[in-house]
């Protein structure tokens, strides 16, 4: 009998010793993840709380509707985390875990240019007590667990560019490059109307060619002054002609392009516009000729502009 409660002593003074040993008085809980997006994009939603609850519960099929009203605080497996300030490429971020409050520290480490580092970390001093060292530790664990299922779901979001830019954003060429164009300015921002009277002038020049019409219209608008718009727009065709002072055939480069197709009025055409400008920012992309629109919807024979399906295409290098 004193043989086994010798053996059971033992036991449990090793068992003690060996808590102090592999449990040091700090714990420093860490964890890492790669981003599958720019620096840019990274921040913006794990750096702005108003933009945690597009990808908190994220399940990789679609996004999250955000909530009405602000969110301050989320739930993850009974943990609740709260962004209590944000900085340049990182942020504090409260961990309430069964009724204590941890202070973490979440930084963004630049890796390449469509790749980015999440570190989160937090310390804490574990007890004297061997037996509430070990309590610490298994909850540090806990902790630790969640906190990379958070991460997961970020990068679960971040992995979609149409989560980032609202938009499906893709690679690609022009098919149609020779085309015949002409230009004109107006004092104020042209639309619809003004758009497919350009265009009805050139089919009916194509025409007088005896040339075929082999696409869809495009048109782009800048602006080139005050109160001053120019509104240019093409029709790709199936052969060479010879243009005049009005109109001008010419030949495309294939080239490069990212393109959006959107479904929607014109705010929805410059919302994806947007959007596109900030893919272009965020991956330092730069455009080196004119972006234009392609009209894949003939708006003259739909009136829904719900229905309108407008293409964005963006020259890229």
């Amino acid at each position: 009998m004193k043989k086994i409660l010798l053996i059971v002593l033992v036991a449990l003074v090793l068992g003690l010793i060996s808590i102090y040993v592999f449990i040091p008085g700090q714990l420093n809980i860490s964890s890492a993840a790669v981003m599958p997006s720019s620096e840019n994009g990274t921040q913006r939603f794990a750096l702005v709380k108003a933009n945690w609850p597009k990808w908190w519960s994220y399940s990789g099929d679609s996004t999250l509707s955000a909530p009405k009203t602000p969110v301050d605080s989320f739930i993850m497996q009974g943990d609740m985390y709260t962004l209590t300030e944000a900085f340049y490429k990182s942020a504090k971020i409260l961990i309430w875990h069964e009724g204590q409050q941890i202070e973490s520290n979440l930084i963004i480490i630049p890796l390449q240019i469509d790749s980015t580092g999440i570190e989160w970390k937090y310390a804490v001093t574990t007890s004297a007590n061997p037996f509430k060292r070990f309590v610490q530790y298994r909850e540090a664990k806990e902790i630790k667990k969640n906190m990379e299922k958070v991460l997961r779901n970020l990068g679960a979001f971040l992995s979609k560019k149409e989560n980032l830019y609202g938009v499906h954003i893709e690679r690609t060429s022009i098919k149609d490059t020779l085309v015949v164009s002409t230009k004109s300015v107006y004092p104020t921002y042209p639309g619809t109307p003004q758009i497919y009277e350009i265009i009805q002038k050139i089919q009916g020049f194509i025409k007088t060619k005896g040339a075929t019409q082999t696409g869809n219209p495009i048109f782009n608008i800048s602006e080139t002054g005050k109160n001053q718009f120019q509104l240019m727009c093409a029709i790709p065709i199936d052969k060479t002609i010879t243009g005049n002072d009005a109109f001008a055939c010419k030949k495309m480069i294939k080239g490069s392009f990212m393109i959006a197709e959107v479904v929607g009025g014109d705010s929805t055409v410059k919302k994806a516009a947007a959007s596109l400008q900030q893919y272009f920012e965020d991956y330092r992309k730069t455009s080196m000729a004119i972006n234009f629109n392609m009209l894949i919807t003939d708006r003259l024979y739909q009136p829904d502009t719900a229905k309108w399906i407008t293409r964005l295409y963006y020259p890229v290098y």
